[in-house]
């Protein structure tokens, strides 16, 4: 899924003729600027789906259950799993329980804490959602930069000589883009390179 669209990414490009076929090859390197993005990241933005479901997680011991990412508020139970993938699997309703979403990575808080190499059985909707402003941007610049440079040399840092002799073009990602990534991912993993 792309972050952002055609019609964003001609705000960019005012000078580039219109057309379907233009349109698709635009479409195409969106695509593929996003990709480039989501590599960096070390995770994909999508849009929250419409219902919770059922993620089994296993718990580390201690107060706090880590989860994959999921929706502010939309852990709706929380089930203990004993022999779990059995026939004879059976669930137990965890209370308890508060979710603190005030910053990612979320985490559940649980005083009697979590029972370490226990499954847990977590409903909620699951995922990062829609890309942050500073990611569709990012996005777009890097898709102007392939668009600009599919006719040049432009997937390299320098050409010629070292020194006068050299011409630098370009990256793919800047690092000012790299920058925003990698703050985009501290927000959202908790670290800063994945």
């Amino acid at each position: 899924m792309a972050y952002g669209t055609v019609t964003q990414l001609r705000e960019y490009l005012e000078q580039v003729k219109t057309g379907t076929a233009t349109d698709a090859v635009l479409s195409s390197i969106l695509d593929r600027a996003s990709d480039l993005v989501t590599d960096a990241l070390g995770l994909e933005f999508a849009a929250y789906g419409a219902s919770p479901t059922a993620r089994d997680v296993r718990a580390v011991g201690g107060e706090w259950l880590g989860l994959p990412a999921y929706k502010a508020a939309s852990i709706t139970t929380i089930l203990a799993i004993t022999s779990r993938a059995e026939t004879y699997e059976t669930t137990a309703a965890v209370t308890g329980w508060v979710a603190d979403e005030e910053a990612r990575p979320y985490r559940v808080y649980r005083g009697g804490g979590w029972t370490r190499d226990t499954w847990y059985r977590v409903t909620a909707i699951w995922g990062y959602g829609a890309a942050p402003t500073a990611i569709v941007e990012v996005t777009l610049e890097a898709a102007v930069n392939i668009w600009r440079g599919r006719d040049a040399a432009a997937w390299q840092n320098t050409v010629g000589a070292e020194g006068q002799g050299s011409v630098t073009f370009n990256r793919a990602l800047t690092w000012a883009q790299r920058s925003i990534i990698d703050g985009v991912r501290a927000r959202y993993l908790g670290v800063v390179h994945a």
